[in-house]
């Protein structure tokens, strides 16, 4: 059966993702609790539908129990105690349904036929294998404060590996940049033995060193400022 695993990137659209962040499955009463991370990139409104394999013709109740900056926190009610793997759809939902001319585009006839069309558009999918996902026992109910310190967490999470990232590609391209400087200056002391058109050779090798020294320099400035933000976006979440 198809599992969709923790922070495993759905794609939805060329730069949109959507992941389960948390995600964990209550036999006493019967739910599935799951914290969704979608990166959205307009702002129409997102519903959700769900279904189970013992039960595929039955939608099962999903409550939006907290939203809050992408991150969505979902419960799944009535499942069965043998639910085995359970389908969960996201849509987006435009706020104005689309209507358009039907007869003006498949006939000439003069009748005044329109037809709507709901602007109702999966966006991914994501799986949960009964087997493979996380039970607590109990019938424990958390406030709307408990996931907004849960979700505010995972944030946290996100952006510290974030920063740790950027350190790396510091890194990286300071380690790059060292290594091109090096470079430079040995084509530089080779000069001093060349000929007149040797030279030129050398100095158009020694201007592409610099240009990439540049880059690696812009590079770099890049990741501090994105660190910078991140640094200050953590100090926020600390906060809130």
């Amino acid at each position: 059966m198809y599992h969709t695993k923790t922070y495993e990137a759905v794609s939805f659209n060329i730069t949109g993702n959507v992941t389960i962040e948390n995600r964990v499955y209550h036999p006493a009463n019967g739910s599935l609790d799951m914290v969704i991370k979608m990166d959205q990139t307009d702002e129409e409104e997102v519903s959700f539908v769900a279904q189970e394999k013992a039960n595929p013709n039955i939608k099962l109740p999903v409550h939006l129990l907290y939203e809050d900056d992408g991150y969505y926190v979902v419960r799944v009610s009535d499942l069965s105690s043998n639910w085995e793997a359970l389908a969960f759809d996201l849509y987006q939902e435009n706020e104005e349904k689309e209507t358009v001319n039907v007869d003006d585009v498949t006939s000439d006839s003069e009748t005044d036929s329109t037809e709507e069309i709901d602007a109702h558009a999966l966006i991914a999918t994501l799986y949960s294998d009964q087997r493979k996902t996380k039970s607590e026992e109990g019938k424990e109910t958390k406030s709307k404060q408990d996931y907004a310190l849960l979700v505010n967490d995972l944030e946290k999470q996100f952006v510290k590996k974030k920063m740790k990232n950027y350190e790396k590609a510091i890194t990286v391209e300071a380690k790059h940049k060292r290594q091109t400087q090096q470079e430079m200056n040995e084509l530089q002391r080779d000069m001093k033995y060349q000929v007149q058109e040797e030279k030129a050779d050398t100095e158009s090798k020694i201007t592409m060193k610099k240009d990439a020294i540049q880059s690696s320099d812009a590079s770099i400035q890049l990741y501090k400022d994105e660190q910078k933000s991140l640094q200050e976006k953590l100090q926020k979440l600390n906060e809130k």
